[in-house]
C-alpha cells in the first residue's frame, strides 16, 4: 500500500486526478502531440507517467530517460544520455538502426558527438518510416538544455518537425524552468507542435486521508489528519509516514521521523539549486517569506531584505524571485505576494546553511 518507490500498476496509483493523468497522457500521444507533465517533487509524476508505459506500452516503442541525476550539475556530459527502460526489439531494425540503437545505449562508445546526434536523428528516423508510434520520455527535463555541447533542444525541434510517428513526454519538478525549455518565449514558441501540459498537484487533505485510511484504517483520525497537514499533502512523505507506521511506529515518532526525511530532501533540492543559481541573495529571499506569515510576503519586503543584506538591486531580485517560483520554492498565491509551497520546506529553508563562497561545497 504503502511504496515508498514509483509505481507501476494502475490498482497501486491512487488519486483521481493522478489517474485521470494517465488517460490524459495517452489520448495526447494518439494524437501525436508532445506532453508535459508538469507538477511539484515527490507528487508521484514519475509514478504517472511509469503507469502509463505499463498499461500502454505494448501499442508502441519507447526510450525511457531519468534525467534526474543532472540535478544541481551546470554541464552534463552527452556520454551520459542512455535509456534505462525501453522496449525496442532488436529484430525489427535493420543493420544501420541497430548499430545507431548500440551508440544511443552505449554497448558502442560513440567517437565523438555528431556520431551521437547522428545515430538519435538515425534511430528515430527509422523508426518513424516503421508507422508505429514511437514515444521518447524524458523525466526531469529541466536539465536537457545542460548536456553540452549536444544540442538536446535542436533534436527535440527535429522530432516535432520532422517525425510525424514520434512524439516526446517532457517530465519535470521545477515547472517554471521546464516551462523555458518548451516555450523560451510568447513569440517564439519553441516547438511546432501543440504541447499537451498535465498537471500533478499535491493531494488535498481529504484526499491525504483518504489514502491513510486505506492503509491505516484502525489509526485515529485526528493523527492522519495531524500528518496530512504537517507534511502539506505530498504523496511521496504521506507514503513514507504510512510505511513507517505499518512498521509500529507510534503517530509521533513516524511524523517526526517523517518531516526529518522531508526536510533533507528538500536541502538536497536546495543545494542543487543553489550550485547552478550561486548567490545568496535566492537564501535570504526564501528565509524572508519563511519567517513571515503562511499567507505570504509582499514582493516589497523580500527586496528591502534581500537589498540591505547583499546590495543586489531590485530588478535582479525580481528575477531571482521569477527564478525561486519557476523552481517550485515559493508559489504566488496572488500577484505581489509569496509563500513557501511545503511546511517541511519552510522548515528545510529556515535551518538551511551554505557556503557561498564555493557553491559546489554546500
Amino acid at each position: 500500500m504503502f511504496s515508498t518507490r514509483p509505481v507501476r500498476k494502475e490498482e497501486e496509483l491512487f488519486g483521481r486526478k493522478h489517474r485521470e493523468a494517465v488517460g490524459r497522457i495517452y489520448n495526447a500521444i494518439q494524437d501525436g502531440d508532445f506532453v508535459a507533465v508538469l507538477g511539484p517533487r515527490r507528487v508521484g509524476k514519475t509514478s504517472v507517467i511509469n503507469v502509463f508505459l505499463n498499461k500502454y506500452g505494448s501499442e508502441f516503442y519507447y526510450l525511457y530517460y531519468d534525467l534526474a541525476f543532472g540535478m544541481g550539475r551546470e554541464a552534463i556530459s552527452y556520454l551520459e544520455l542512455t535509456p534505462v527502460r525501453t522496449n525496442i526489439p532488436t529484430k525489427v531494425l535493420d543493420y544501420s538502426a541497430s548499430l545507431n540503437f548500440g551508440i544511443l545505449r552505449m554497448d558502442i562508445r560513440p567517437r565523438g558527438i555528431v556520431e551521437f546526434q547522428n545515430a538519435f536523428i538515425g534511430l528515430l528516423r527509422f523508426l518513424n518510416r516503421t508507422g508505429k508510434q514511437t514515444v521518447i520520455v524524458f523525466d526531469e527535463a529541466q536539465v536537457l538544455p545542460r548536456f553540452t555541447p549536444l544540442n538536446m533542444l535542436g533534436i527535440l525541434q527535429t522530432i516535432s518537425d520532422s517525425f510525424e510517428n514520434v512524439t516526446v513526454i517532457l517530465s519535470g519538478s521545477m515547472p517554471g524552468l521546464l516551462e523555458r525549455v518548451i516555450n523560451p518565449s510568447g513569440e517564439r514558441p519553441f516547438f511546432a507542435r501543440y504541447v499537451e501540459r498535465v498537471n500533478i498537484t499535491r493531494w488535498s487533505t481529504e484526499e491525504g486521508l483518504e489514502y491513510l485510511k486505506l492503509g491505516l484504517p484502525s489509526v485515529e483520525l485526528e493523527e492522519l489528519k495531524e500528518a496530512v497537514i504537517e507534511l502539506s499533502g505530498v504523496p511521496g512523505f504521506l507514503a513514507y509516514y504510512g510505511k513507517l507506521r505499518t512498521r509500529g511506529l507510534f503517530h509521533s515518532e513516524a511524523l517526526e521521523e517523517t518531516v526529518k526525511y522531508a526536510i533533507r530532501l528538500w536541502t538536497l533540492d536546495l543545494q542543487n539549486f543553489l550550485r547552478i543559481y550561486r548567490s545568496p541573495g535566492y537564501i535570504v529571499a526564501l528565509q524572508r517569506v519563511a519567517k513571515g506569515p503562511s499567507t505570504g510576503v509582499t514582493t516589497e519586503e523580500i527586496i528591502a531584505e534581500v537589498k540591505a543584506t547583499t546590495g543586489l538591486s531590485g530588478v535582479r531580485i525580481k528575477n531571482m524571485l521569477r527564478n525561486l517560483v519557476d523552481a517550485g520554492l515559493l508559489v504566488k498565491p496572488r500577484r505581489g505576494l509569496y509563500v513557501i509551497p511545503e511546511r517541511p520546506l519552510r522548515k528545510a529553508v529556515l535551518s538551511f546553511k551554505g557556503n557561498f563562497s564555493n557553491p559546489r561545497t554546500f
